[in-house]
């Protein structure tokens, strides 16, 4: 019955992309839901691409809120989500595109066990020179111990291994859902990240505040990987620095004591062998990028403990448990995984992180990080 399905807000957040818009919400006007329990909204982080005029045109029954400047993924979302009516809130990507019965099952997963608050379905891949849609973006997530997120089912050949719905560390920020009360009563997106990692940090906090997350692989939806906020083939020294001082934020903020002073040692020793291995093929992005990381990451220290003393006052599952359930992973399982994912995606060919259409991301005249097309 229509009564009993809680009501939804799929929040679209988009910048340029005027280009996925129409599969992204014709997919959505299809969906096996209820058209009375879900709303779409899209914020707008100040597009120059006639996205607004475009969605107001061809889809009027959608939301749009027009942001006044380039807010980057986490505000964005979060000014959406405090906007948002719905019980649950999902948030998606602009260039993807869903099955019709993706939103049903990511609500019957989490209406499944009292304590499961989040969900997140098989993300895959539809840009390959092949035309197939077998390759998996993502099929949950873990935590390494240095602070990265690593999806797990990356670039793999899908399989039954992947149909099996269980627990996972997080969902993917392309298409993850979350009770709208967790995530706006404990900050919502922390907005430290701009972009990247603060998929994995929302799990994390799902979990060490004793609920959890579920992959659910009948929720099938379709990612086109690489096109927002992309690093690409290559890198730039900006691509470096974010991602590294992502994951050194993660580690300082989220992990206990003895376990933070692990990751540290843990992503020292991977800085410096991504150092060295660019050294010796010159490349000066990744060095210039990552060595300005831990500039920033030493001036923020003060805004970092203060972040880091709420989210451990508020733990109430500790990190050895969270290895046990497998939300964070060790070093072996973390080899074999990234191992895994990058075979593929050298069997699979790098067209899929074409940075031609890709947003990139850059600081304003305010120090501030925004996104931007060439």
């Amino acid at each position: 019955m229509n009564s009993d399905k809680p009501f939804v807000s799929i929040i679209v957040l988009n910048y340029n992309g005027k280009k996925w818009l129409k599969d992204c919400f014709e997919s959505l006007e299809k969906l096996n839901y209820p058209k009375d329990k879900y709303e779409v909204i899209m914020g707008d982080n100040a597009s120059t691409d006639d996205s607004v005029e475009y969605v107001k045109e061809n889809f009027p029954e959608i939301r749009v809120l027009q942001f006044d400047k380039n807010y980057g993924f986490c505000k964005g979302n979060n000014l959406c989500a405090k906007e948002a009516k719905g019980e649950y809130s999902v948030f998606l990507n602009n260039d993807t595109f869903v099955e019709k019965e993706w939103l049903n099952e990511l609500v019957i997963g989490v209406l499944s066990e009292e304590n499961v608050i989040s969900t997140v379905g098989k993300l895959l891949i539809p840009n390959l020179n092949n035309g197939e849609r077998n390759i998996i973006n993502a099929a949950g997530g873990v935590i390494f111990p240095d602070g990265c997120g690593l999806y797990e089912g990356f670039m793999q050949v899908d399989s039954d291994m992947y149909n099996k719905q269980k627990y996972t560390g997080f969902g993917c920020g392309a298409g993850v859902l979350v009770q709208k009360n967790f995530f706006i009563f404990t900050g919502g997106f922390d907005e430290y990240y701009f972009y990247t990692g603060e998929e994995n940090d929302l799990g994390f906090r799902v979990w060490s505040y004793g609920f959890k997350v579920m992959y659910v692989p009948s929720a099938i939806m379709y990612h086109y990987t690489g096109k927002t906020g992309s690093r690409g083939k290559g890198t730039t020294p900006m691509a470096e620095f974010i991602v590294t001082r992502n994951k050194l934020y993660f580690i300082l903020k989220n992990f206990d004591r003895w376990n933070m002073m692990k990751g540290i040692i843990l992503h020292i020793f991977r800085s410096s062998a991504m150092i060295f291995y660019a050294i010796l093929h010159k490349n000066i992005h990744v060095p210039i990028g990552i060595m300005k990381s831990y500039f920033v990451i030493l001036k923020d220290l003060k805004k970092i403990y203060k972040n880091r003393k709420i989210a451990q006052k508020n733990k109430k599952v500790q990190d050895k448990e969270l290895y046990k359930i497998g939300v964070i992973i060790n070093v072996k399982a973390w080899v074999k995984t990234y191992y895994d994912g990058l075979k593929n995606t050298r069997k699979v060919g790098w067209n899929v992180f074409d940075t031609k259409d890709s947003v990139k991301i850059k600081t304003n005249k305010d120090g501030e990080f925004i996104f931007y097309k060439n």
